[in-house]
Parts: C-alpha cells; sequence; structure tokens
C-alpha cells in the first residue's frame, strides 16, 4: 500500500459559529457555501485550501476531537489493493459511510484501537473553475503530497508504529528519544518527512493536531500576527524543529483542539534516506503549555 498522502480531514467542534472568525480570519481558509456542500449549515462548515472541493469539515459535535482522516491513494486499482490489505490485517471495516457522503470514488473507513476513524480513498472532488483565494490574504497552501501530518498521544508509541507500519504500511523516518522511556515517532508513506507523529508523552490520550503548511514564510507570519492580535489561546509559540525544521506555530481551535500552522516542511529522498534515532530539541522558539508538558512528560533538549 502506498498512501498519497492526508487528502481531507474531519474535526468535531461543539460551536461552528466561531470557526467564521478562526478558520477564515485568521488562518486564511477559504468557506465553501452552504449551497455548494450539501450539508445544512448548522451541521457541517467546509473549507477550501487549494483546487479540491474541499479539504478540512468541521462538524457540530457534543465533543472535539478528530472526526475522521481521509487518506488519499492513487486510482481504483490502488484503492482496492489496499482494501483486500486491510481484510488480510483482519481489520474491520466500518460501512456506515459511503463514498457519496465524502464526494470520493471510493472509500473503505476503519476504526484503530486508539478510537481513530480513518478513511481510504480515491478520486477527490476538483474545483477547477473556481480558484482558491483566501479570505485572509494567505498565498496558498502546500497540498502537492497531502495536507502536512497529524499528531496522535498514544499509550505506547512503540506500539503504535507497529500497528500503523502494518496496517497502513507506513515507514519510520525519526525516532526521538524524550527521555525516561518515553518516545515520538515520525512515520510516513512518501517524500513528506511525516504524515503521521505519535507520541507517548503527553499525559492525554487522543489526536493531538493536525499541520497546514503555506507556501511563503510571510504566510505564517501574518497569521502569528493576526492570532497574536486576536489574542488566540496558543499550544506553542513561533519556533522551529529540528529533525523537521518547518518554522510553526500551534494554536487552538474555538473548542480546543490542535492545529500546526506552519511553512517548509521537510521533503526527504527515499533512495538515500535512513531511520535516525535523535534527541528531543528544537532549534528555537516552540514555547508554551504544550511544551510544559511535554518538559514534565519527558524532556527536550
Amino acid at each position: 500500500m502506498e498512501i498519497r498522502g492526508i487528502g481531507y480531514l474531519g474535526l468535531n467542534e461543539t460551536e461552528l459559529a466561531p470557526w467564521r472568525e478562526f478558520g477564515e480570519d485568521l488562518l486564511g481558509f477559504m468557506p465553501v457555501p452552504a449551497e455548494d456542500s450539501g450539508r445544512p449549515e448548522s451541521d457541517c462548515a467546509l473549507f477550501r485550501i487549494d483546487h479540491r472541493n474541499w479539504r478540512l469539515a468541521v462538524h457540530r459535535a457534543e465533543t472535539p476531537g478528530l472526526a475522521y482522516l481521509g487518506w488519499e491513494l492513487s486510482d481504483c486499482e490502488a484503492f482496492e489493493d489496499a482494501r483486500d490489505h486491510l481484510v488480510s490485517c483482519d481489520i474491520t471495516l466500518d460501512t456506515t459511510v459511503a463514498a457519496k457522503d465524502r464526494g470520493v470514488s471510493a472509500l473503505v473507513r476503519f476504526v484503530d484501537p486508539y478510537g481513530h476513524a480513518h478513511e481510504l480513498f480515491y478520486g477527490a472532488p476538483t474545483n477547477l473553475d473556481r480558484p482558491f483565494v483566501s479570505p485572509a490574504g494567505v498565498t496558498g497552501f502546500e497540498t502537492d503530497n497531502g495536507l502536512g501530518h497529524v499528531l496522535f498521544a498514544v499509550p505506547d508509541a512503540h506500539k503504535a508504529e507497529d500497528y500503523y507500519a502494518r496496517v497502513l504500511g507506513m515507514k519510520t523516518t525519526d525516532r526521538m528519544d524524550m527521555g525516561g522511556g518515553k518516545r515520538t515517532i515520525f512515520m510516513r508513506s512518501r517524500v513528506r518527512h511525516h504524515m503521521l507523529a505519535l507520541t507517548d508523552v503527553l499525559p492525554q490520550h487522543g489526536f493531538g493536531h493536525v499541520m497546514f503548511e503555506t507556501r511563503q514564510i510571510r504566510d505564517v507570519g501574518s497569521a502569528w500576527d493576526r492570532v497574536q492580535a486576536a489574542e488566540t489561546p496558543i499550544f506553542m509559540s513561533l519556533g522551529q524543529h529540528a529533525n523537521d525544521p518547518a518554522v510553526s506555530f500551534y494554536v487552538e481551535t474555538p473548542s480546543g483542539n490542535g492545529i500546526e500552522f506552519g511553512w517548509a516542511a521537510m521533503l526527504i529522498d527515499e533512495a538515500r534516506w535512513m531511520v535516525r534515532e535523535i534527541g528531543p530539541n528544537e532549534l528555537w522558539g516552540h514555547r508554551g503549555p504544550q511544551m510544559d508538558e511535554i518538559e514534565a512528560g519527558g524532556g527536550r533538549g
């Protein structure tokens, strides 16, 4: 199985109205008009960040978190191979969601041991007539290799690494020693340094954040100014990681989910890459409540 990238993502939020300011005015996502979404405006809000009909769906729910994660495959043959692989792994397939619910050609869904819903699909809905225009002036988002990545906080990072390697065909890029026997593990399918990060250093298990990557560094800087001016809660300040040196900050959504907003995420050479065992270092910045939790739970260099 070769996943091409994260094709779409659904978030659960307790209130949709604050997303008009948060998603559009602060982060620059383009709203999909209710008449085009085919969904009641009171139940779901769709957002564009490129030529696709939508990349992010925000659903009204009692509890915030990840609603589903859409992993994209190239074509029908790749999709059928992936579905057969899931069956061979004794994965129970969930038939409650149909391809038409996401506007894709075909879809298969399952829930992992940590409660996250994964949807493998091909044939994404695409809008070539109406270009992406950011309400906040963002020049664009990097999506050639899918959305950036997601992070899951899990009880045991090594066990989770084995699961996603076996079921989704993910390959390990880096293993980060967080101290105290804790790890953060970075996994990929193609050239993105990581599409999936797993950590057992955070005290609360579940969905951590999703990363969106902009085309220019000024998009990140301008967004940082906007969230500061709006006094939006920050998980981590502007900074730069050492192993994947994207420049980014981490912001809290209106219902408490995490979004990393960054630029220049690392692409690797598959033919030359070898797994690295590394320490928990930042080049600069990334201070805030979540880094405090990381330091309390394991470490930082």
